[in-house]
């Protein structure tokens, strides 16, 4: 079960644009969301420099996912 405020493990795409490639890259993420329904859930990634950015992912299985 997952809560807000939990530290997750997310493999996730990243596009360089120096390189011009998308790369997946296991990142540490933060629960930072999570729809009252529990349709989805938003994880916070924190990049180098003091970046960051945020992901929605879904909980599973979705309806049409089957």
């Amino acid at each position: 079960m997952i809560h807000v405020g939990d530290h997750i493990t997310r493999r996730i795409k990243v596009y360089d644009a120096s390189t011009r490639k998308m790369t997946v890259e296991v990142m540490e993420t933060d629960v930072v969301y999570i729809h009252p329904e529990r349709r989805f859930y938003v994880v916070r990634c924190d990049m180098p420099g003091g970046r960051h950015f945020n992901e929605t992912l879904y909980f599973f299985p979705r309806c049409g996912s089957m």
